[in-house]
């Protein structure tokens, strides 16, 4: 093989790699832009609610809870009962600060959260991929502990 064939050959793999790429691997945070609904978070029960956005600027803010938080009888969040304040931390959560990404991996620098632990940490959430409407990662470290979490979202027009 000459080095005019070899070079022919090197072009024809780089762009048939380039082809059959995952499309996720091609993800940048201008995709991200935007606001997102809560579809699927496991930690979070059937139907959760949330709302996630990503700014163009780098910034962030994420806002998860299940879809029915009891009431506090006392009707006022300042005064409720230990069980009120129990179903409260362990049916919401919210975050937010400054993101980028890297590839598939969604890294988020955490400024405040209502899970104090996370105040002033990285995060990552792996194999990020949108498709269309589509948003999806995996959390593999849950702040309720346990396995990584599948997390989905769609698109708000």
């Amino acid at each position: 093989m000459n080095r005019r064939d070899t070079l022919s050959l090197c072009s024809m793999t780089v762009l048939a790699l380039a082809l059959t790429a995952d499309p996720a691997a091609a993800q940048s945070a201008k995709d991200l832009v935007g606001t997102w609904s809560l579809a699927t978070a496991e930690a979070f029960g059937a139907n959760p609610k949330g709302s996630a956005t990503f700014e163009a600027n780098g910034r962030f803010s994420i806002i998860l809870m299940r879809a029915a938080l009891p009431k506090y009888a006392s009707n006022n969040r300042t005064q409720g009962g230990p069980a009120d304040y129990k179903a409260t931390v362990e049916g919401s959560l919210a975050y937010f600060g400054t993101y980028s990404v890297s590839g598939t991996d969604l890294l988020l620098h955490i400024e405040g959260s209502t899970f104090p632990n996370w105040t002033g940490s990285d995060q990552k959430r792996i194999n990020l991929a949108i498709t269309g409407d589509e948003l999806k990662y995996v959390q593999p470290t849950p702040s309720g502990g346990g396995p990584a979490a599948p997390v989905a979202w769609k698109r708000v027009k």
